[in-house]
């Protein structure tokens, strides 16, 4: 049973709770076509049928055992050209709430915006915008953290529990990374994008380090130098140039 968290500020003021839904992002944005929510919203499900992950992938959980919850926030603050300014107060809430968790552990931030933990994926996000006249009007931020899930994951995925060793509450886990969540979602409301980019870059994965990878021209060694205030990946290929990617215009292969 998860409770309205008292000590934000208004994340998680409207919470929903199921015992089984399609996918949380699908049900948020009905709700809000129907002006049924209010900024922070959470919707939150024990077992996620048809969970949505980027490039059109299905996120799998276990019933019980995860993460899988929604929160409808509305940046109307930021121009569509800042849309990734999302993505990384996303990922430096889980990339807190993963490090305070599991102290020992290597965590770290793989573009745009998933959570590997010892080199591994643990938590995936998948945020949907709405645009209106050079605004961002709504984003539904989808998340889904292996938790307490021990079996049936992928080979190259992970659980919090497979690291620690002994379960994880999941309400308490969940109003940690919602009142993360609200403190870098504050300072990006104050305009301190700096902070935020350096923060993200810090914990970024395979930054700095040799890696293979594959665009459209092929496969390349190459390492990760910086991402752009928009979102866009930049890395230096063993042949001397320098190429910046959009998300899906390049892949990681080890």
């Amino acid at each position: 049973m998860h409770k309205i968290f008292a000590n934000s500020v208004f994340m998680g003021k409207q919470l929903i709770s199921l015992p089984s839904c399609h996918s949380t992002n699908d049900l948020m944005a009905q709700m809000s076509a129907n002006k049924q929510l209010y900024e922070g919203a959470v919707i939150i499900t024990a077992d996620q049928t048809d969970g949505k992950g980027q490039r059109g992938n299905k996120w799998q959980s276990n019933a019980g055992e995860n993460l899988t919850f929604s929160i409808w926030l509305k940046p109307k603050f930021l121009k569509p050209t800042q849309q990734f300014e999302l993505n990384r107060v996303v990922a430096l809430a889980l990339l807190d709430v993963l490090k305070d968790c599991l102290p020992t552990a290597k965590v770290f931030v793989k573009w745009p915006n998933d959570l590997m933990l010892n080199k591994k994926k643990v938590a995936g996000v998948l945020i949907e915008n709405s645009i209106s006249k050079n605004q961002i009007t709504e984003s539904i931020v989808g998340i889904g953290l292996n938790v307490n899930q021990n079996n049936d994951l992928l080979s190259t995925a992970t659980s919090m529990i497979k690291n620690a060793g002994t379960p994880f509450d999941l309400p308490q886990l969940l109003e940690k990374i919602v009142h993360r969540m609200e403190h870098y979602y504050l300072i990006l409301r104050g305009g301190d994008l700096r902070l935020l980019h350096f923060l993200y870059e810090k914990n970024l994965f395979l930054k700095d380090q040799v890696a293979h990878y594959e665009d459209a021209t092929g496969k390349f060694n190459g390492i990760i130098r910086n991402v752009s205030a928009e979102g866009m990946i930049k890395i230096a290929h063993e042949s001397g140039v320098n190429k910046a990617y959009r998300f899906k215009e390049v892949r990681l292969l080890s």
